[in-house]
Protein backbone atom coordinates (compact mmCIF):
# COMPACT_ATOMS: atom_id res chain seq x y z
CA UNK A 1 0.00 0.00 0.00
CA UNK A 2 1.55 3.36 -1.01
CA UNK A 3 0.87 6.62 0.97
CA UNK A 4 -1.13 7.77 -1.80
CA UNK A 5 -3.07 5.14 -0.84
CA UNK A 6 -3.72 6.12 2.12
CA UNK A 7 -4.18 10.00 2.22
CA UNK A 8 -4.86 12.93 0.40
CA UNK A 9 -2.94 14.48 -1.73
CA UNK A 10 -2.96 18.23 -1.03
CA UNK A 11 -0.38 20.33 -2.76
CA UNK A 12 2.40 19.67 -5.65
CA UNK A 13 5.53 21.78 -5.68
CA UNK A 14 8.31 21.12 -8.05
CA UNK A 15 10.00 18.69 -6.01
CA UNK A 16 8.26 17.38 -3.53
CA UNK A 17 4.29 16.43 -2.66
CA UNK A 18 2.41 17.34 -0.06
CA UNK A 19 0.02 14.85 1.66
CA UNK A 20 -2.52 14.85 4.60
CA UNK A 21 -2.86 11.76 6.37
CA UNK A 22 -5.70 10.08 8.33
CA UNK A 23 -4.18 11.17 11.03
CA UNK A 24 -4.30 14.86 10.34
CA UNK A 25 -0.42 15.08 10.37
CA UNK A 26 1.27 16.06 6.96
CA UNK A 27 3.75 14.25 5.20
CA UNK A 28 6.31 15.70 2.85
CA UNK A 29 7.08 13.20 -0.21
CA UNK A 30 10.81 14.40 -1.88
CA UNK A 31 10.13 13.27 -5.44
CA UNK A 32 13.90 14.48 -6.80
CA UNK A 33 15.80 11.79 -4.24
CA UNK A 34 16.77 14.94 -1.73
CA UNK A 35 17.36 13.93 1.80
CA UNK A 36 14.63 15.42 3.90
CA UNK A 37 16.46 14.73 7.07
CA UNK A 38 18.22 18.16 6.91
CA UNK A 39 15.30 19.99 6.46
CA UNK A 40 13.65 18.14 9.59
CA UNK A 41 16.56 18.98 11.53
CA UNK A 42 16.66 22.78 11.17
CA UNK A 43 12.34 22.88 11.64
CA UNK A 44 13.21 21.52 14.77
CA UNK A 45 16.06 23.74 15.95
CA UNK A 46 13.41 26.87 14.63
CA UNK A 47 11.04 25.53 16.54
CA UNK A 48 12.53 25.12 19.75
CA UNK A 49 13.88 28.84 19.34
CA UNK A 50 10.27 30.74 19.17
CA UNK A 51 10.29 30.55 15.38
CA UNK A 52 6.72 29.76 13.57
CA UNK A 53 7.41 26.19 11.86
CA UNK A 54 5.13 23.66 11.74
CA UNK A 55 6.31 20.97 14.52
CA UNK A 56 7.92 17.56 12.88
CA UNK A 57 6.91 14.21 14.23
CA UNK A 58 9.23 12.39 12.35
CA UNK A 59 11.55 12.24 9.00
CA UNK A 60 13.51 10.19 6.61
CA UNK A 61 15.63 10.69 3.35
CA UNK A 62 12.36 10.88 1.45
CA UNK A 63 9.79 11.59 4.22
CA UNK A 64 8.91 14.56 6.43
CA UNK A 65 5.93 14.39 8.67
CA UNK A 66 5.03 17.49 10.24
CA UNK A 67 1.78 19.22 11.91
CA UNK A 68 -0.72 20.13 9.69
CA UNK A 69 -1.74 24.14 10.27
CA UNK A 70 -4.95 25.12 9.25
CA UNK A 71 -5.25 28.28 7.54
CA UNK A 72 -4.85 29.60 4.14
CA UNK A 73 -1.60 30.42 2.28
CA UNK A 74 -0.62 34.30 2.34
CA UNK A 75 -1.25 33.99 -1.23
CA UNK A 76 -4.43 32.64 -1.54
CA UNK A 77 -5.31 35.37 1.39
CA UNK A 78 -4.27 38.10 -0.71
CA UNK A 79 -6.53 36.71 -3.50
CA UNK A 80 -9.53 36.15 -1.60
CA UNK A 81 -9.50 39.23 0.29
CA UNK A 82 -7.50 41.51 -1.77
CA UNK A 83 -8.43 44.90 1.25
CA UNK A 84 -5.89 42.89 3.48
CA UNK A 85 -3.16 43.16 1.06
CA UNK A 86 -1.23 46.18 3.19
CA UNK A 87 -1.74 43.92 6.53
CA UNK A 88 -0.14 41.10 4.60
CA UNK A 89 2.96 42.87 3.51
CA UNK A 90 3.47 44.46 7.10
CA UNK A 91 3.10 39.99 8.33
CA UNK A 92 5.61 39.24 5.93
CA UNK A 93 8.20 42.18 6.91
CA UNK A 94 7.44 41.10 10.44
CA UNK A 95 8.46 37.47 9.64
CA UNK A 96 11.88 38.94 8.13
CA UNK A 97 12.16 40.39 11.48
CA UNK A 98 12.06 37.34 13.18
CA UNK A 99 14.55 36.05 11.15
CA UNK A 100 16.85 38.43 10.99
CA UNK A 101 17.30 37.38 14.95
CA UNK A 102 16.82 33.56 15.08
CA UNK A 103 19.73 31.77 16.18
CA UNK A 104 21.87 29.52 13.45
CA UNK A 105 22.25 25.86 14.24
CA UNK A 106 26.15 24.56 13.69
CA UNK A 107 24.55 22.05 10.92
CA UNK A 108 23.93 24.72 8.59
CA UNK A 109 26.46 24.94 6.23
CA UNK A 110 28.23 28.29 5.12
CA UNK A 111 28.64 31.55 7.27
CA UNK A 112 26.33 34.70 8.22
CA UNK A 113 23.23 34.99 9.02
CA UNK A 114 19.71 32.55 8.50
CA UNK A 115 18.45 32.43 4.92
CA UNK A 116 14.91 30.76 4.10
CA UNK A 117 15.87 31.58 0.28
CA UNK A 118 11.74 31.26 -0.97
CA UNK A 119 9.98 33.19 1.78
CA UNK A 120 7.26 34.43 -0.24
CA UNK A 121 3.39 34.46 0.41
CA UNK A 122 3.19 30.73 -1.17
CA UNK A 123 5.13 29.76 1.57
CA UNK A 124 3.41 31.23 4.62
CA UNK A 125 -0.01 29.68 6.23
CA UNK A 126 -1.91 31.64 8.01
CA UNK A 127 -2.47 29.79 11.47
CA UNK A 128 -5.13 30.08 14.15
CA UNK A 129 -2.26 31.03 16.17
CA UNK A 130 -0.64 33.45 13.40
CA UNK A 131 1.61 32.86 10.74
CA UNK A 132 3.86 30.21 9.80
CA UNK A 133 6.98 29.83 7.56
CA UNK A 134 6.95 26.38 5.86
CA UNK A 135 9.19 25.26 2.98
CA UNK A 136 12.77 25.04 4.32
CA UNK A 137 14.61 23.18 1.59
CA UNK A 138 16.59 26.02 0.27
CA UNK A 139 17.83 27.37 3.58
CA UNK A 140 21.25 28.48 3.49
CA UNK A 141 23.49 31.14 5.35
CA UNK A 142 24.30 34.56 4.36
CA UNK A 143 23.09 37.97 4.33
CA UNK A 144 19.68 38.86 5.52
CA UNK A 145 19.06 41.55 3.30
CA UNK A 146 19.92 38.98 0.18
CA UNK A 147 16.82 36.78 1.67
CA UNK A 148 14.66 39.99 2.13
CA UNK A 149 15.32 40.84 -1.56
CA UNK A 150 14.40 37.41 -3.09
CA UNK A 151 10.75 37.93 -1.21
CA UNK A 152 10.59 41.18 -2.89
CA UNK A 153 11.34 39.92 -6.34
CA UNK A 154 8.80 37.04 -5.45
CA UNK A 155 5.95 39.20 -5.01
CA UNK A 156 6.86 42.11 -7.79
CA UNK A 157 7.65 40.25 -10.95
CA UNK A 158 4.68 38.36 -11.58
CA UNK A 159 2.71 38.99 -14.49
CA UNK A 160 -0.31 39.97 -13.01
CA UNK A 161 -4.05 41.39 -14.39
CA UNK A 162 -4.18 45.46 -13.90
CA UNK A 163 -6.48 45.17 -10.68
CA UNK A 164 -4.11 42.28 -9.39
CA UNK A 165 -1.36 45.00 -9.96
CA UNK A 166 -2.58 47.64 -8.05
CA UNK A 167 -3.25 44.89 -5.04
CA UNK A 168 0.26 43.74 -5.51
CA UNK A 169 1.15 47.51 -5.35
CA UNK A 170 -0.20 47.91 -1.47
CA UNK A 171 1.21 44.47 -0.64
CA UNK A 172 4.99 45.35 -1.79
CA UNK A 173 4.78 48.79 -0.57
CA UNK A 174 3.36 47.60 2.89
CA UNK A 175 6.18 45.08 2.98
CA UNK A 176 9.03 47.12 1.80
CA UNK A 177 7.83 49.81 4.95
CA UNK A 178 8.80 47.29 7.52
CA UNK A 179 12.00 46.58 6.19
CA UNK A 180 15.97 48.01 6.15
CA UNK A 181 15.64 50.11 3.31
CA UNK A 182 19.26 48.64 2.01
CA UNK A 183 17.74 45.85 0.79
CA UNK A 184 17.82 47.85 -2.69
CA UNK A 185 21.85 46.84 -2.48
CA UNK A 186 21.17 43.32 -2.21
CA UNK A 187 18.80 43.39 -5.48
CA UNK A 188 21.60 41.84 -7.50
CA UNK A 189 22.85 39.39 -6.05
CA UNK A 190 18.99 38.54 -5.09
CA UNK A 191 18.41 38.49 -8.45
CA UNK A 192 20.77 36.18 -9.47
CA UNK A 193 19.89 33.75 -7.52
CA UNK A 194 16.11 33.50 -8.56
CA UNK A 195 16.79 33.88 -12.50
CA UNK A 196 19.49 30.74 -12.06
CA UNK A 197 16.58 28.44 -9.92
CA UNK A 198 14.42 26.66 -13.22
CA UNK A 199 13.69 27.94 -16.27
CA UNK A 200 12.15 31.76 -16.28
CA UNK A 201 10.28 33.46 -19.31
CA UNK A 202 11.49 36.45 -20.65
CA UNK A 203 8.97 38.59 -19.23
CA UNK A 204 9.96 37.32 -16.22
CA UNK A 205 13.85 38.13 -16.99
CA UNK A 206 12.64 41.52 -18.13
CA UNK A 207 11.19 42.72 -14.59
CA UNK A 208 13.71 41.07 -12.77
CA UNK A 209 16.51 43.37 -14.46
CA UNK A 210 14.27 46.65 -14.56
CA UNK A 211 13.66 45.66 -10.65
CA UNK A 212 16.97 45.90 -10.18
CA UNK A 213 17.92 48.85 -12.54
CA UNK A 214 15.27 50.16 -10.59
CA UNK A 215 17.05 49.67 -7.27
CA UNK A 216 20.65 51.27 -8.80
CA UNK A 217 19.28 54.14 -9.58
Amino acid sequence: MTLRDVAQPIARGRESDVFLRPDGLLVKRARTGRDLVPEAELMRHLHAHGIPVPRVHDASERDLVMEYVPGPRMSQEVDARPWRAAALGRQLADLHRRLDTAPVPDFLPGSGALLHLDLHPGNVVLGPDGPVVVDWASAARGDRMVDVALSWLAIAVTELRAFKRVVRGRLVQAFLAGVDDTVRHAMPEAAEIRLSRYRRDAAEVAAVNRLVAGCAG
